[in-house]
């Protein structure tokens, strides 16, 4: 059966066809919907390539942005600057004719010539045109031109490049005749002439200087020794004041580095240095001085002449040793020599019979406590002599005892005043080591114990004592000794506050004292705010209970209770909006302001002295007082005068009627007056009368003083924004005053704190108005709730199309904007990788070539090794 052929058309429906690429599904990413929806047109940005997509751009970027890349750096382009090659308006015809033109008239004949107007040429910034010719070169001092290989511009000149031909004037009959062989010969004779001349002379030159040098030496020595000599002190040349200060600066030590102590090594230093003193003092008490000022006895034989050698000057008392009886015979005052037991007896007797001449007033305990000290010396001394006595008994000779009589002899003779001298030296320093102070003191533990120590010492002695006994019980030299402190500051003060009630007051002690219990207060302050809070509290207890029982009118305090108010400022911060103790401290003060009514004139005083320690307490924090002003207020209306069937209008603790409103009114007239501090001993003490105050000096220093405060308060509160209503009634009362009743300096001052008040009243204040825009409310967590709700978006919801319009174009900017630096970033990531890979390029060409070169080296190594190692032939 014949085989059935194939048409042509089965040939086309059977060729294989093209198979389509192949796409890898982890190289597709789908955007995956998060509810499908029928119906809905597909985006085209649901389903992506991102592989292939980073491969076009990595590919696009190989074509452009790398080439740019590579091309950065050159600069041999091919510019195009024919003749109106850029002007668009020309045509080529134009173009052409423009450049058969300039062709035409351009000069071909100067094209190599240098002197164009053109161009110039320069060499180092300078036209050659304008450079010298050189002609007439610059010889040095020190080198000729022959010595250089240079000749001179004359010889160049006339011999040379056709010079020679030009005859000279000075004589061109005999320069015809010359030869060349002849002419050079005389240049070469000539230079040579003038180079030995000039040596000639450079020598000459330099033995003159030697010569020169020579002398001058020789002056130079004459005038050194002229200066030196000292029989003409005329010829001295006097320093100046900077000669002076240039010495002065040689020898002026220089600053080394050194480290600060601190707090303990300095306790530790001042608590060894007074136990030093208290160990002298004691000495001194006891009668023992130091041991270099004690006399020594030195013992020495009676054979011993003492020639041929210097005596010892030091030593005070020297005697012979002798002996009587076998007993020791010692020298006395009196002139006579007596045994050991004898002569203890005498002394004592003398030294007895002198006490009581030279010091009958003394106490019979310190003559007996002298006594027995004495007798205890004494006892020693007779031990000492006893045993040298037994050492001696059996050496007695007749030599020895002729000695011995002369010896007793002289000691009849010689009367020795000295003995009595320094026992009245000696009891002199023991009175006086016995009414010094004590250095180191034990720390009182309770307040009678303290006052049992102070009582008998004076204001300064006290404070050394107080000072003394911080320094010994610093916190650093002991464990307890902090605990020790805190209880001494409370007895502290207490004793400072018991100060201001005795008679009269000791503010000088008072206001010394402050500054140890300040010191005091630095080491342990809580411990020390707890204990000036219960000091306030019970003292505001003590007011408040006085108040109760006089139906709300208390009393003003004593004085202790106003220092231990003044010394909180001192002692505690005042500008913290609130403080454990000063707040406490403001609030009593003002309490006492404005329950305690004024009936004399010491609540005035009392009153005063709380309104200063009132401004020292807000002098930072401008804490504006209500109580002050007030209290201020009422003293103005103490000074007006008053109309019978008219009352002023005035505050509790003020009254209007009584016998106490015209306390502040002067009797009369005063033209001159001296103000002075008014003392808080005066003013403020409890003992004295109250008709003591009645005058007109203490109305002054009192209106004085209100004043002065109300200066003060206006300067303060002046940015207050109630300062008007605040102030109004206090100029109200500065215009009943009549100003002419007081001196000048006052009446002054009146009108200046008037003037100041009313420039602070009169400042313009803003009214209150409502906020013109609605305040913002506070971002919640609570969701928006809408009851009906609107599909469309709130930015199609305008109903203005230019709007649309702007938000449409500020969409489609801010997405571009976003796109471009897209592309900006990945061009940045592409050459970030290009740089990199070319590094690494870079970096394995290198190693290779050194991988070659070490190959290479160690290939010669290798046959140089070899050739060693073969054996010679």
């Amino acid at each position: 059966m014949a085989k059935k052929k194939k048409n042509i058309s089965d040939k086309v429906r059977n060729k294989q066809k093209p198979s389509a690429k192949k796409i890898n599904p982890f190289e597709v990413k789908i955007n995956r919907v998060k509810h499908d929806v029928l119906g809905r047109k597909i985006s085209k940005h649901d389903k992506g390539m991102p592989g292939l997509s980073r491969s076009k751009a990595i590919k696009k970027r190989e074509q452009t942005l790398s080439h740019e890349y590579d091309q950065r750096l050159k600069s041999n382009k091919f510019v195009d600057k024919r003749f109106g090659e850029n002007d668009t308006n020309m045509n080529v015809e134009e173009k052409m004719m423009k450049r058969f033109a300039l062709e035409r008239s351009h000069d071909k004949s100067k094209k190599f010539s240098l002197n164009d107007e053109d161009e110039d040429l320069t060499h180092y910034g300078q036209s050659l045109s304008e450079i010298e010719k050189f002609e007439d070169p610059v010889v040095s001092d020190d080198e000729n031109d022959e010595d250089r290989g240079k000749i001179s511009g004359k010889m160049v000149s006339e011999e040379h490049f056709g010079g020679f031909m030009t005859e000279t004037q000075d004589n061109p009959a005999d320069q015809n005749h010359k030869s060349w062989k002849e002419k050079m010969e005389e240049v070469i004779a000539k230079s040579k002439k003038e180079k030995h001349d000039r040596q000639m002379e450079k020598e000459k030159t330099l033995a003159l200087t030697e010569k020169l040098d020579s002398e001058f030496k020789e002056l130079m020595m004459l005038m050194s020794k002229s200066k030196k000599s000292k029989d003409d002190p005329e010829e001295k040349t006097k320093a100046d004041d900077y000669d002076m200060a240039v010495r002065e600066l040689k020898f002026e030590s220089k600053g080394e580095g050194y480290r600060l102590k601190t707090e303990e090594e300095l306790a530790r230093e001042e608590k060894e240095r007074l136990d030093k003193l208290e160990e002298d003092r004691l000495r001194r008490m006891r009668g023992e001085g130091d041991n270099d000022e004690q006399p020594k006895r030195v013992h020495f034989s009676a054979d011993d002449l003492s020639d041929g050698y210097a005596l010892d000057t030091s030593i005070k008392e020297r005697f012979h040793m002798s002996y009587k009886d076998g007993k020791l015979l010692m020298p006395e005052e009196d002139g006579e020599s007596k045994s050991g037991d004898d002569a203890d007896d005498d002394d004592n007797d003398d030294n007895s019979n002198e006490d009581e001449e030279d010091d009958g007033d003394m106490d019979d305990e310190e003559d007996n406590e002298e006594e027995e000290n004495k007798e205890e010396e004494d006892s020693e001394e007779d031990d000492d002599d006893d045993s040298d006595n037994d050492s001696y008994k059996d050496i007695q000779s007749d030599v020895e005892e002729e000695e011995m009589d002369t010896e007793e002899s002289k000691a009849e003779s010689v009367k020795k005043p000295t003995a009595k001298i320094d026992l009245k030296k000696k009891k002199e320093i023991m009175d006086a080591a016995r009414k010094e102070l004590p250095y180191i003191f034990e720390i009182p533990a309770v307040y009678d114990d303290l006052v049992a120590l102070l009582q008998d010492h004076t204001a300064a002695d006290q404070l050394t004592i107080i000072e003394r006994i911080c320094k010994c019980h610093h916190p650093s030299l002991a464990d307890g000794n902090k605990h020790k402190l805190e209880v001494f500051l409370g007895t502290l003060v207490q004793y400072y506050t018991d100060l201001a009630l005795q008679d009269p007051p000791q503010l000088d002690l008072i206001d010394k004292l402050t500054i140890l219990i300040y010191k005091l207060v630095q080491m342990s302050p809580v411990p020390t705010a707890n204990l000036i809070l219960d000091q306030i509290k019970d003292r505001q207890e003590e007011f408040r209970q006085i108040c109760l029982r006089k139906a709300g009118r208390g009393l003003y305090p004593a004085l202790d209770t106003l220092l231990l108010l003044k010394l909180v400022p001192i002692l505690f911060p005042t500008s913290d909006f609130r403080h454990s103790v000063t707040t406490p401290a403001i609030i009593f003060t003002t309490q006492m302001l404005a329950q305690c009514p004024v009936n004399h004139e010491r609540d005035i005083a009392a009153g005063l002295f709380l309104c200063n320690l009132c401004l020292e307490f807000v002098s930072l924090s401008k804490r504006f007082i209500p109580e002050v002003v007030n209290f201020l207020h009422g003293l103005l209306f103490l000074i007006i005068p008053k109309e019978d069937n008219k009352y002023e209008r005035v505050m509790p603790p003020f009254k209007p009627v009584g016998s106490s409103i015209n306390l502040l009114q002067l009797d009369t007239k005063h033209r001159s007056f001296e103000f002075s501090p008014m003392k808080m001993s005066e003013v403020l003490n409890t003992e004295m009368e109250l008709d003591s105050l009645r005058h007109d000096r203490f109305r002054l220093q009192a209106t004085h003083s209100c004043v002065i405060l109300i200066g003060e308060f206006s300067s303060l509160y002046k940015d207050l924004q109630t300062v008007r209503e605040v102030f109004s009634p206090i100029l109200y009362m500065f215009k009943k005053i009549d100003f002419n009743q007081y001196p000048s300096t006052l009446k002054e001052m009146m009108e200046m704190v008037v003037e100041e008040i009313s420039h602070h009243s009169n400042k313009t204040r803003k009214p209150l108005l409502m906020n013109r825009k609605k305040p913002q409310a506070m971002r919640t967590f609570e969701p928006l709730v809408e009851e009906v709700f609107d599909e469309r978006k709130i930015k199609n919801r305008s109903s203005s199309k230019e709007l649309n319009e702007k938000q449409k174009l500020l969409h489609k900017y801010k997405k571009e904007m976003k796109g471009a630096m897209r592309e900006i970033r990945k061009d940045n990531q592409f050459l970030a990788r290009k740089q990199l890979k070319d590094q690494m390029e870079r970096d394995e060409e290198r190693q290779g070539k050194v991988r070659r070169i070490h190959q290479m080296l160690a290939t010669q190594e290798g046959e140089f090794n070899a050739m060693k190692k073969a054996k010679p032939s």
